[in-house]
């Protein structure tokens, strides 16, 4: 980040130019209300009609280009001596989120950073200015003025971090840091005997034990001045010596048990972290900490099956130990199998509230008791007919990708431990919930008995972005395979409670699912209280919910199985399995049937028809089958497996045969791209040109932390890439051939080729100066696992990356021009990012080419570019 400015606000808006360019803070016209020698509060200017100019001086010894990436919230103008060259309005700050690339002569420039205050809300705004190889190499000085090295000091960030060690013993981590870019001039930094001059992108660190009490004994000083540090130790020390406690007890307890240490650990050190105040929730982890080993010492479990626990399960997405709520009936016992309630929080809730909710336990309103208070430390439930668990879903995931795997992970876990009767599962949420709640059971039609979903959100095309003719083929079918009512089918077997208020618009959310239940024949109550948006405290009311789901039952094996799938992950309910989709870019269907009456011999009459299935196989209980499908006649052994070719999208004649893996796309190393989310990815970080590196860095840290989620994928740099890491995880590649080591060990062997000056798609190639590519394959070298390659010839086009809206084929090829998706469910529903509907017209957004892999992973169709209004087409190649 650009560290040192000259800072002018001013209330008149804008300014006159010659006093933009002077930045003059004695210039009697400007109105300004702070200068060298004043602090600006800039919280108390929002929301006013207020301006604030940011300058610095660039001194270029010869021609160049300077990088600039700013991140702002409100409007942008950048001028270069006194000349405009951008203009911009962004309605939220994401980093990075604008680049102008300025032309230097040799000489000193100034650089003018106009921001316009927000209507409201804080002042954002991020700048990064790099010099022309992308590295933070500029030589900046405030201007104009005499440069002071009290400035250049200001700009030195000074953190203590506890953390532990290998032992588990609390250590502090200091840290001076300058950032990269302001003023060009060294300040000297001392950790006690510890010493460094820190040029800008400098950083110094030291490593100190904790002290057992009283304050840190380091002296910190910047520049000759003091520097207070370790001010919240006193607070934390008693947390961190908990979770070494904690840390240091887990080989002592059972397997079983090992998972919900660690989450208690890892929970204290993320309170550390964040500086969460919560006293009380501090004072349970420290309580937790003296009571685990006290159980394990006397040889007793420290999670007694019974009553209400905080458990975890240890997660194969990042090999963190994830928590989810636990109630266990008091007359519970192993010898007979008990119903599971799985219960899932909202968008803004928790894990710990939405659990008591469903219990009838209210929060205290008039306490002013918090969404997170009463998670944490609420009353909690003593009675309930049923097991019951609310897993955190990794936050704000709405249950797919890896909130999907942390839902069946913690069923998988509960399951473990007790004797759960697999014919009596349920699902109930609310809000981001009740949209979980018919996501799960549809994508995995035999695991649930019955499903209350509230609230949810079912149908995509009643989002305002997903309903317009500029999306693309591609962006069509991916809204059908988000929404739950497309997958309608697969709820043959299991019935539905569905609640929306009268007052929670638009209704369509609810009612056009409810619709095509009905039209389908199965077994729905839909209601509609006068309500808003919570209608689950009513539903929950007195413990309603468990009644309800009291009166249902999953058939074991069912006469009638229907199975419709759009992805790989989720092929297979009861006795039916599709092997393989026809078209990547299709929903598969199976409709099959167990005639009644046996044959002589045991043999079990089944009658099947198909869509764009191109294997499938069946397994009901008996040891033979006579099949009639789609007008075919096979007998034979069960399973039967059976499979046919499908030829410019005619389908040819089923013959005996299971479809071959290779002839065939799968879980775990299929497409679409955000599917990669599923995995337990390692971010890789190429390092070989430095051209790319701090931009490749950029994008592997936006990338690996998607909004609103919990999640800790690693990133590593190419060069500290084992073959044991590419043997165990899926891996994401930032970078291009030229930058990313393992980029150029497969670029040959993938799909996509990445080259020096273009993007190559078949016979195609994509050039520009910001062409870059997105794209999912299996690992040449472990073909069970997955690649995501993010990469563009020129940093910039790696840059672009960080644009690409939320649903994503196969594949995708972009350049500048995608710009407006950053945010964005998709590029096709893309809107102004300036806080206006702007009258509900579509906006210049586009990709080069998109599209989906063929079984055998070549590209099987491309989008051609569009102009603004019209849908993108395809094309098929031949296989």
């Amino acid at each position: 980040m650009l560290g040192t400015f000259r800072v002018v606000a001013s209330s008149r808006r804008p300014l006159e130019d010659s006093a933009i360019t002077a930045l003059d803070p004695a210039c009697p016209d400007c109105g300004a209300w702070a200068t060298d020698e004043t602090r600006i509060d800039l919280r108390e200017r929002a929301g006013r009609d207020t301006a604030l100019y940011a300058g610095v001086q660039v001194h270029a010894a010869r021609a160049t280009v300077a990088h600039v990436f700013v991140g702002f919230e409100g409007e942008l103008r950048i001028l270069l001596d006194g000349r405009e060259v951008l203009r911009e309005a962004r309605f939220r700050e994401r980093e990075d989120d604008v680049h102008a690339a300025l032309t230097l002569t040799p000489g000193v420039h100034r650089v003018v950073f106009a921001f316009h205050a927000p209507e409201e809300g804080r002042w954002r705004a991020r700048v990064r200015m790099l010099d022309a190889d992308f590295a933070p190499g500029l030589d900046l000085d405030l201007g104009p003025g005499e440069v002071t090295s009290d400035l250049a000091s200001d700009s030195v960030a000074v953190t203590d971090t506890l953390e532990l060690d290998s032992d588990h013993v609390p250590r502090v981590r200091l840290r001076a840091a300058r950032p990269a870019g302001g003023l060009a001039v060294s300040v000297p930094v001392a950790f006690d005997e510890v010493r460094a001059a820190l040029a800008p992108g400098g950083t110094l660190e030291h490593v100190v034990p904790l002290p057992a009490r009283g304050a840190l004994r380091v002296h910190a000083t910047i520049d000759a001045s003091t520097v207070r540090i370790g001010r919240g130790l006193s607070l934390d020390r008693p947390l961190a010596v908990a979770a070494g406690e904690l840390l240091r007890a887990i080989p002592e307890a059972p397997p079983e048990a090992r998972a919900s240490i660690q989450w208690r650990a890892e929970e204290a050190m993320r309170v550390i972290a964040v500086g969460d105040p919560d006293r009380h929730w501090r004072q349970w982890l420290r309580g937790e900490a003296r009571r685990i080993p006290r159980e394990l010492a006397a040889g007793r479990d420290p999670f007694p099956m019974h009553g209400y626990q905080r458990v975890a399960h240890a997660s194969t997405v990042d090999a963190t130990a994830q928590p989810y709520e636990l109630f266990v009936p008091p007359a519970y016992r192993a010898d007979r199998e008990w119903p599971l309630v799985v219960t899932l929080h909202g968008f803004k809730g928790n894990a710990g509230d939405y659990f008591r909710n469903t219990f009838g336990i209210a929060r205290d309103y008039e306490a002013r008791e918090s969404l997170v208070a009463h998670g944490r430390s609420g009353t909690p439930p003593t009675t309930g007919p049923m097991i019951v668990i609310a897993p955190e879903g990794r936050g704000q995931t709405h249950y797919r990708h890896a909130g999907e795997i942390d839902v069946l992970e913690a069923i998988a876990d509960i399951r473990s431990r007790l004797n759960v009767d697999p014919r009596r599962i349920y699902v109930t949420g609310g809000s981001m919930g009740g949209t979980g709640a018919a996501y799960l059971p549809l994508r995995h039609p035999d695991l649930f008995a019955a499903s209350a979903a509230l609230a949810g959100y079912h149908d995509q095309r009643v989002r305002q972005d997903t309903h317009h003719e500029t999306l693309t083929a591609a962006e069509r079918f991916l809204r059908a395979e988000r929404s739950d009512i497309d997958w309608a089918e697969n709820a043959l077997h299991l019935p539905w409670l569905l609640v929306r208020g009268t007052r929670d618009r638009p209704l369509a959310w609810t009612r056009r699912f409810a619709v095509k239940l009905r039209e389908l024949d199965y077994a729905v109550e839909h209601r509609e209280p006068d309500l808003g948006h919570n209608v689950w405290t009513e539903t929950y009311a007195e413990g309603a919910i468990f009644d309800w789901f009291a009166r249902h039952r999953r058939p074991e094996d069912p006469a009638r199985v229907r199975l419709v799938t759009a992805r790989e992950r989720t092929t297979h309910s009861y006795w039916v399995t599709i092997d393989g989709r026809a078209f990547p870019d299709r929903f598969a269907r199976v409709d099959a049937r167990r005639i009644e009456g046996e044959v002589a011999g045991g043999t079990v009459q089944v009658e099947a028809t198909t869509e764009a299935v191109a294997g499938v196989t069946f397994s009901p209980a008996a040891a033979r089958m006579r099949l009639r499908i789609d007008g075919q006649e096979f007998e034979g052994a069960v399973p039967m497996s059976l499979c046919r070719r499908h030829r410019g999208g005619v389908a040819g004649p089923w013959r005996l045969h299971r479809l071959p893996t290779e002839h065939r796309k799968r879980a775990g190393v299929s497409g679409p791209i955000r599917d990669a989310f599923h995995e337990n990815l390692l971010f890789v970080v190429g390092t070989q040109d430095p051209r790319h590196t701090l931009v490749n860095r950029a994008v592997a840290e936006d990338w690996a932390h998607p909004l609103g989620w919990d999640v800790r994928y690693p990133i590593v740099d190419d060069v500290d890439v084992t073959s044991a890491m590419i043997a165990e995880h899926s891996l994401v590649l930032i970078g291009p051939p030229a930058s990313n080591a393992l980029t150029a060990r497969w670029n040959a062997r993938l799909p996509i080729r990445i080259e020096s000056d273009s993007i190559r798609v078949g016979e195609r190639r994509h050039r520009g100066a910001e062409v870059g590519v997105a794209f999912v394959a299996p690992n040449p070298d472990a073909p069970d696992r997955m690649l995501l390659v993010l990469a563009g010839p020129t940093p910039l086009g790696t840059w672009r990356s960080r644009f690409l809206p939320d649903v994503l084929p196969d594949y995708v090829v972009f350049d500048e021009r995608i710009a407006l998706a950053r945010g964005a469910w998709s590029c096709g529903g893309a809107r102004r990012d300036d806080g206006t509907d702007s009258g509900g017209e579509p906006v210049p957004c586009q990709v080069i080419e998109e599209g989906f892999f063929d079984m055998v992973w070549h590209v099987r169709a491309r989008a051609v570019p569009r102009q603004v209004g019209q849908a993108a087409s395809t094309s098929p190649s031949n296989p």
